[in-house]
């Protein structure tokens, strides 16, 4: 189908005005709504009955249906002489799909909604261009590769690299169970030595463990016998390396990365001046350069907002790049995540978004306290974003990719009714009576990754149940015959949903309690 001059799109009644102003600047397409309230009644009986006149008045090339509504359009299509696709369910999604209609056509269904297709042809050109990039990536000095094949460089897209911190101070159980974890969403694990306590015969049984994830090892030590056990183990990256500890450098190979700080660790010096910063680490790299060392990383150090100052550490970077644009770098986000009361989903897209902007090729964090829980799937999720925009020349918005954990881009109201005398419900105090088929207590596993639930008759306990989901446990319960009361269903549907997503986006999860208390928001806000 070559270029469409006129689209029908029909709705329901709720919905038509605001199609009305979402189809505003596309003068090719024309709204009309079938004679009922909500555009999920539309059926194909519906839409044989009605499109006749629509069509005699706006004479179209293509009519889009909701893709909420129902049954396979193929054949009134064919009879009423016009193609009939479906579009797209959510509100939010149908500019992308006019912006770019003609290409989108080919892959549109008169039986499936086109939101699912959308979505997945956008990550598909995306896909397909950032394996072009990594196929054609830039030799040295913009980009090199490691041992295990991964490149990094500043053309690519950012690496993640995720940080077990203390690792040799973990048991080697809980030190992979973690790895494990990370490595769904990592591109590099770092095993992070415990300062003042060097483990060089640790260091180096760790790395050979971790290496089975399939992912380059880094370890993070300025110790000499740390780095070199890692190094000898199979660490393909060396974090860190500064002016204090370059003897360690000649005796490790050529293919090996290495991190260059701008610090003096062994006698306390680390420069506050961000264009000392720079420089120091400028000339760090061109000396390891000059000794034949190309596989090189620069980090002037991020650092915490408001003390010691996150603004003053970015312009380290930003100075960096202007003495050497072609350098890649990297930034510990962790450094920033880790020491703000604040959900951290936010402030890791926003610290990806600068980070492509200043040319930083590795993002380092950590998840080591409750609040920075799946910041490496956040970090993950907002570099494929922020990259998605730079190369598509346009801010990170409807790439394809997106950062949301909880909110969302566009508020799309499911429709319910478009009658106003809604009776409003209010909750009650209601006396509670026991369920004489006992009783549940519920708990969120985070490490895990499961929703735990205990039932109990009489306080002895029957049976221990766990899941990801709070549907397949209340299925199982259900199946078991564990309840015999509606409103003790309606319970536990209720605190298995909220347990569910406690887990989903890293909350506390306490049963019985209100949502911001289960949130553990134990600081009020005053107006």
């Amino acid at each position: 189908m070559g270029p469409i001059d006129r689209v029908l799109i029909l709705t329901g009644r709720m919905a038509y005005d605001s199609l009305t102003r979402v189809t505003a600047k596309f003068p090719n397409v024309h709204i009309e709504a079938l004679p009922i309230s909500v555009a999920a009644f539309t059926t194909t009986k519906l839409v044989r009955r009605h499109a006749s006149k629509f069509i005699a008045k706006w004479h179209p090339e293509l009519i889009l249906s909701s893709g909420l509504s129902r049954g396979d359009f193929s054949d009134v299509g064919i009879a009423l002489g016009v193609p009939i696709l479906k579009g797209t369910r959510r509100l939010s999604a149908l500019p992308i799909l006019l912006n770019d209609l003609e290409n989108f056509i080919p892959i549109l269904s008169p039986k499936i909604s086109a939101d699912g297709l959308i979505r997945e042809k956008q990550c598909q050109l995306l896909q397909e261009r950032i394996a072009m990039i990594e196929k054609s990536s830039l030799h040295l000095p913009r980009t090199f590769r490691l041992r295990s094949n991964l490149s990094v460089g500043i053309d690519l897209p950012p690496r993640v690299m995720a940080e077990i911190v203390d690792a040799t101070s973990r048991s080697m159980e809980e030190g992979l169970d973690k790895a494990r974890k990370l490595s769904k969403w990592a591109d590099i694990l770092d095993i992070g030595a415990t300062v003042d306590k060097p483990n060089p015969e640790k260091i180096s049984e760790i790395v050979a463990e971790f290496r089975q994830f399939g992912l380059p090892v880094s370890i993070d030590s300025l110790n000499a016998e740390e780095i070199s056990a890692g190094v000898d183990a199979g660490a393909e990256i060396v974090l860190s390396v500064d002016r204090g500890n370059l003897n360690v450098i000649s005796s490790l190979p050529e293919d090996v990365a290495f991190v260059c700080l701008p610090t003096n660790v062994s006698k306390g010096i680390f420069p506050r001046d961000p264009q000392d910063r720079a420089r120091i680490c400028h000339e760090l790299c061109d000396k390891l350069r000059s000794q034949g060392y190309e596989k090189l990383l620069a980090d002037p150090l991020l650092e915490a907002p408001i003390q010691p100052g996150l603004m003053q550490s970015l312009s380290a970077y930003l100075y960096y790049q202007q003495l050497n644009p072609d350098q890649p770098l990297l930034a510990g986000f962790g450094n920033v995540t880790e020491f703000v009361d604040a959900d951290p989903a936010g402030m890791n897209a926003l610290l990806a978004c600068l980070g492509i902007e200043l040319g930083i090729s590795v993002f380092l964090s950590t998840e080591e306290r409750a609040a920075t829980i799946h910041s490496i799937r956040e970090i993950h999720s907002a570099s494929m974003m922020a990259f998605a925009a730079k190369i598509a020349n346009s801010p990170p918005k409807d790439t394809g990719f997106t950062s949301f954990v909880i909110k969302t881009s566009r508020f799309d109201p499911q429709p319910v009714d478009d009658a106003q005398d809604f009776v409003i419900a209010h909750e009650k105090d209601l006396e509670k009576q026991l369920d004489p088929k006992g009783c549940f207590r519920i708990g969120v596993d985070h490490q895990g990754g499961r929703i735990l639930c205990e039932h109990r008759i009489q306080g002895n306990r029957t049976l221990l149940l766990a899941s990801d989901k709070a549907n397949g446990l209340l299925q199982m319960i259900m199946e078991k015959g564990l309840i015999s009361q509606l409103d003790h269903a309606a319970y536990l549907g209720s605190e298995l949903t909220k347990a569910e997503i406690s887990l989903r986006i890293g909350y506390n999860y306490l049963q019985d309690e209100p949502w911001e208390t289960s949130r553990g928001n134990n600081v009020r806000y005053f107006k």
